[in-house]
């Protein structure tokens, strides 16, 4: 296997997701079949023109992640995404309700693992620097 064609596509989808996983280094180091696959099936999902945009794509993850999450491995995975969402222009307050909406189906662990992580990014956010719309 040419190691570089793995680190080249390790950068590729670290940059496609904002973040570099220890994970996704591995795939692309020893699949890389597998990871070209999902390069590609990203591209299908986010790169093409669609009904929902950045934003709304961000959230989906956000949702899928903390229904399926409410696990500590999860969380980094869940407050990048929320991060990410946040910079694109969610209200923290969208971020709520949608999470609201999941309880119903899936259990009030869904809102409060989801708000928390969300109040954890933001404090992570705003030490970075970034300021949210509303404060400036």
């Amino acid at each position: 296997m040419n190691t570089e064609s793995g680190k080249s596509l390790a950068d590729q989808i670290a940059e496609r997701r904002g973040k570099r996983y220890p994970a996704h280094a591995f795939i692309a180091e020893k699949f890389p079949d597998y990871m070209k696959a999902l390069l590609h099936l990203d591209e299908v999902i986010r790169e093409k023109d669609r009904l929902f945009d950045e934003k709304m794509h961000e959230l989906f993850h956000i949702l899928a992640l903390a229904v399926a999450g409410s696990n500590p491995h999860n969380q980094p995975h869940l407050k990048q995404h929320l991060k990410k969402g946040l910079q694109l222009g969610l209200a923290p307050e969208e971020i709520g309700e949608a999470l609201m909406v999941c309880v119903n189906p899936c259990g009030a662990k869904v809102l409060t693992y989801g708000v928390t992580c969300m109040l954890e990014a933001m404090e992570e956010l705003e030490a970075e620097g970034w300021r949210s719309p509303e404060t400036g």
